[in-house]
Order: structure tokens, then C-alpha cells, then sequence
């Protein structure tokens, strides 16, 4: 009789876990607490199956539980004073989790930042600790999640400093398609400062590829659904693990995970309606998100022998800057979602930096990967961002001063922009807990979220503002500013200081040396021999570059070598 293994969260963890497990014989069953958009799970051809407006984060919110019922809540230690309630960090609660409405952007992390503390050494008032293995190691299943997911990207025109940091031995899946406007129009001007913009790797399809289509380079891939199925995501590996008999229960919540000893041997999850069922399972695997991993495993009271249950949570710190042309039309959002970067503010030696740590009483400090173009609202956000900014047209429903400015489009046809993923380094303070008072629909407490940046984001913030500004300066913009993004991008009426972004990392890290982490090695706790992780919870630090690619690889590592 088949081993069964429950696996909780369809994201991108998840989902590569589950389809290890389901192809190497296990009998496995996938709880997603949010529903399932998609009706082709079974079929190794996908067809069209929604549009872009199905899954659309910024209006509609399909993809994110409902803040009434599934608060969380976020206490900001900077500023410490009534906490926000309700809607707290974008994370998605659907079958393929953040991945049905992504950018799809596949960087690799750097050497150093899987032995940061050996390569770049401490820093004062927090905790940084090398990755359980090295990049090299890890080399060989990024090449595989990358032949996995179907990444475009080109090879020959990765800067030195990123090929040097991350060697590649293979080329891309696949060629670059077609750049965006507005990426091809930043990069020349990097060019001309002296910086090194290259094609960002990309989950989309350039060609046909594993039965999916090309790309059609529509510009709406992040915060929206792909209408073909082109670009690449957990579906790619859950319809594996369908396909080899995993079964995926959606809206089912996992709440306790059952253990005795050094074993778990049940999951407990409800349904739509909150009957609760108990699954055995020989194999339990957390990869609900950062987040609410943690808060299952406090609310099943999972052994905790280190303490450091919840800590050590990261956010990607953002900064953005923005171009206004008043005399042109610069068309942003045409062709596919930002297609390219730059890795310069990410290398902790570029020019200046060492000096502004020094002052700061830091060793070092680093910004991130910078995503050249884009940055504007669609037609959608648009509208109601007028709606909100001007008041007086609320009078008017969408007459005549409404349709001029939807003409004219000043907030999207005339605007450019830069954004920058700060890494955020681990200090042990920046905690996930359960909330003493607040519950969710089933009466269970909800996640507390305790963060504030170091002095080293602030710091590598006020560096790299000014020269983000100058990104957009060189390309001829009539007004720039530039600014950090504290704000939620999808809701934006919440508090400024509630973290907004996908990329939720720690609270569950690895290291070889219980004391200082959650897991061990392989992603399997400490404490138990038989509850894994499969989420960005694992990751000891943050890196400077999209995290989604490296969660894959990890777990696609983890689960193999445990199976």
C-alpha cells in the first residue's frame, strides 16, 4: 500500500513537492484553502480556461481570501501603535497560489546569497546565516525548474557580474520574444549611465512549448490571469502530480496538523462550510506561504525546541521611481510585462556602496534586481484612481472630464517606471504569531505580523532612490521622483506601513544546526521526522532577486533527496 502524504498550499512549493511525491508512487492529497479556478488540472494539453479579468487581483480579488473572514494582522515596530487589521500582505489563497496571477520574472539567486554570512560576514542586529548548501549545488535543479516552468532568456547577454555570481551551464528553454517598449527604452539609458541591463528571464512562453502555447505579449501578467495558459507557473507541476494520481481538494483549510512523538500522523482540515475532516498522512508538507505555514504549525503547537518558530520573516523591501512625459505618449504597458532588468544595485560592490555602508556603520550593503519599464495601472486602475484622486467627478458619474482623462491617459500612456526588490535581511524580531484576540470565521486565531526594516534597507533605500531617479531622467522624462513603496500595490487604500508585496520568506529556516533554524537541510523540521516545508518559509535569507524560481528548485532538491 501507497505511503500518503498531505500537502498543504497548491503554490508553487507545494505543488513541485506534490508532484515528486505523487510520481515517485506516494498517494497524495492536496489541501488548498482557496477555490479552484481551473478545470483542465487532468489534461496534459491545457485549453483556454479564463480570461484575464477571472483572475484579476487589483479590483476583483479572486485569488485572496476575504479580509471580513480571513484577517490577519500587522503590528509595524518602527512605529509601534494601533495594529491594521484586515487585509495584510498579498497573498493568494487559490489552487496554483500566487503563481495564477504572477509577472512569471525566474532570476536565480546569487552565489553569495546561499553563504552571505561566509562571503559578506555579519551584520550588527541581526542574524545572518548561510543556506545549508551552496550554489553549486543547487545549480542543476535550477536548469530543471527552469525546463519545468518553459523560461525564455538569453544566455550570451547576462552581464559578467551575474554570470560570474550565478554560472549557468545551459542555455535558456527557450529565446527571448518580443521586448517591451517602455524595458527596451530604460535599458538604453542604463546603458548610457554605465549599467548592465539584460533580458529578465521569464516564465512565458516565447515559442510552443510542453503543449502550451506562445505568448502573445498582451502586457497584463502581473496581477492578472494568463488567458492561454502560456506562461508558466504551479499548474505546470500540479498537473504533473494529477496526472501521476495526486488528488486536490479546494477550499479545504487546513487546521491542525496531529503528532505524537516525533511523527505527525493526521491532518485536520474544513470545508466551505467548516465540517471538519482528519486525513492520516505518513508525510505532511507545510507550503501554505510563509505565513500561514507558521500559523498552522502554532495553532497545531508543532515542537519548537530552537524558539524560532515565526521568526526571522523577510519582505522584499521596494523602492520605485517614475517618469511623467508630458509630450509623448511612452505606451508602457506594450508587449509582455517588463523584459528587462538590471543587477547592478544588487552587487554589493558596485560603485559608492562600500562607502555608504561604512557611514551608516555597516560592512556592506546591497539594493536588488531593478525591473526596467511598466509600473503603470491598466485601463481598469486607472479609472479609479481618477475616481479617487478627483473627487469632484464623482458628480458626474463618467461623463465628459472623466472620458478626456481616460484620452489623455496621464497616469498610463504618459508613465514610466523602475522598481527595485531590496533584500531584506533576517532579524529575529520580524515575527509571525498568533493573534491574541482577533479569529477568523472559524474561530481560530489569526497571523500577527511584527516587522520593521534595518538600518541596512533604509540605508541601501536612501543609495539607491537618487539613482533610480536617474534611470528615469536619462530617458528624457519632463518629471521624475522617485520613492520607497511601502503601500500595498493591489489595495491601495490600506495604512502605508502595511508590507504589499508576493515575496514573504523565513519563519521556518533551514540550517544544519537546530539552534539556529526551524529545518534542517532538507526542508524537514527539526523536531519531527516526517513534517517538511515547501514555501518561502524556508529561506535564511531574502536574496535580491525574485524568490519564486529558488522556492521551486529548493523543494524540487528537498523532496528528492528525502523520497
Amino acid at each position: 500500500m501507497a505511503e500518503r502524504a498531505v500537502v498543504v498550499g497548491s503554490g508553487p512549493g507545494g505543488s513541485t513537492a506534490a508532484m515528486v511525491l505523487a510520481e515517485a508512487g506516494w498517494d497524495v492529497t492536496v489541501l488548498e484553502r482557496g477555490p479552484n479556478h481551473f478545470e483542465d488540472l487532468s489534461d496534459p494539453a491545457p485549453r483556454h480556461v479564463f480570461s484575464t479579468d477571472e483572475i484579476k487581483g487589483p479590483v476583483r480579488g479572486f485569488e485572496y481570501p476575504d479580509p471580513l473572514a480571513e484577517p490577519r494582522v500587522y503590528h509595524d515596530r518602527a512605529f509601534p501603535g494601533q495594529p491594521v487589521t484586515g487585509f495584510v500582505n498579498a497573498l493568494p489563497a487559490a489552487v496554483g497560489g500566487g503563481s495564477v496571477h504572477w509577472d512569471a520574472k525566474t532570476p536565480r539567486l546569487w552565489d553569495l546569497d546561499f553563504a552571505k554570512r561566509s562571503t559578506l560576514g555579519p551584520l550588527p542586529d541581526c542574524d545572518v546565516v548561510d543556506w545549508p548548501f551552496d550554489y553549486a549545488e543547487i545549480a542543476p535543479y535550477y536548469d530543471e525548474t527552469e525546463a519545468l516552468l518553459g523560461v525564455q532568456g538569453d544566455r550570451a547577454a547576462l552581464p559578467a557580474t551575474t554570470s560570474r555570481r550565478a554560472p549557468r551551464t545551459r542555455d535558456f528553454p527557450m529565446p527571448p520574444g518580443p521586448d517591451q517598449t517602455s524595458s527596451v527604452r530604460v535599458a538604453n539609458a542604463a546603458r548610457t549611465l554605465g549599467l548592465h541591463p539584460y533580458p529578465m528571464p521569464m516564465a512565458a512562453n516565447s515559442l510552443p512549448y510542453d503543449g502550451r502555447p506562445a505568448c502573445t505579449d498582451c502586457g497584463a501578467c502581473c496581477g492578472y490571469g494568463c488567458p492561454n495558459l502560456s506562461r508558466g507557473s504551479a499548474l505546470t507541476a500540479l498537473r504533473r502530480a494529477v496526472l501521476a494520481g495526486a488528488e486536490v481538494l479546494p477550499l479545504a483549510t487546513a487546521v491542525e496538523v496531529r503528532h505524537a512523538g516525533r511523527r505527525a500522523h493526521a491532518v485536520v482540515y474544513a470545508d466551505a462550510e467548516g465540517r471538519l475532516t482528519e486525513l492520516p498522512a505518513d508525510r505532511v508538507v507545510l507550503a501554505g506561504s510563509a505565513v500561514e505555514s507558521c500559523r498552522l504549525a502554532l495553532l497545531s503547537a508543532l515542537p519548537d525546541p530552537s524558539g524560532l518558530l515565526g521568526r526571522h520573516l523577510m519582505f522584499h523591501w521596494y523602492s520605485v521611481a517614475y517618469g511623467l512625459f508630458l509630450g509623448e505618449r511612452v505606451r508602457g504597458p506594450r508587449g509582455r510585462n517588463i523584459t528587462h532588468a538590471l543587477d547592478d544595485f544588487a552587487d554589493p560592490d558596485h560603485p559608492g556602496a562600500r562607502e555608504a555602508a561604512r557611514a551608516a556603520g555597516l560592512p556592506y550593503l546591497r539594493g536588488g534586481v531593478v525591473e526596467l519599464g511598466g509600473g503603470q495601472p491598466g485601463p481598469v486602475q486607472e479609472g479609479r484612481l481618477y475616481r479617487r484622486l478627483l473627487p469632484k467627478l464623482a458628480g458626474v458619474a463618467y461623463g465628459p472630464a472623466f472620458q478626456r482623462l481616460m484620452r489623455e491617459s496621464p497616469l498610463r500612456d504618459r508613465l514610466l517606471g523602475v522598481q527595485m526588490h531590496g533584500e531584506d535581511v533576517s532579524q529575529r524580531e520580524n515575527r509571525i504569531e498568533l493573534d491574541p484576540a482577533v479569529r477568523d470565521w472559524q474561530g481560530l486565531p489569526v497571523p500577527r505580523i511584527s516587522w520593521a526594516p534595518h538600518v541596512h534597507e533604509t540605508t541601501a533605500q536612501r543609495f539607491y532612490l537618487p539613482r533610480l531617479a536617474a534611470l528615469l531622467e536619462a530617458t528624457g522624462a519632463d518629471a521624475v521622483a522617485s520613492a520607497p513603496e511601502t503601500r500595498s500595490r493591489v489595495f491601495p487604500d490600506e495604512p502605508g506601513t502595511v508590507p504589499g508585496n508576493f515575496h514573504t520568506l523565513g519563519g521556518l529556516r533551514m540550517s544544519r544546526d537546530p539552534r539556529r533554524g526551524v529545518t534542517d537541510g532538507v526542508g524537514r523540521m527539526h523536531a519531527l521526522d516526517n513534517v517538511f516545508v515547501a514555501d518561502g518559509g524556508l529561506f535564511p535569507t531574502s536574496g535580491a532577486h525574485n524568490p519564486t524560481l529558488t522556492i521551486m528548485a529548493t523543494v524540487l532538491r528537498n523532496t528528492r533527496r528525502t523520497t
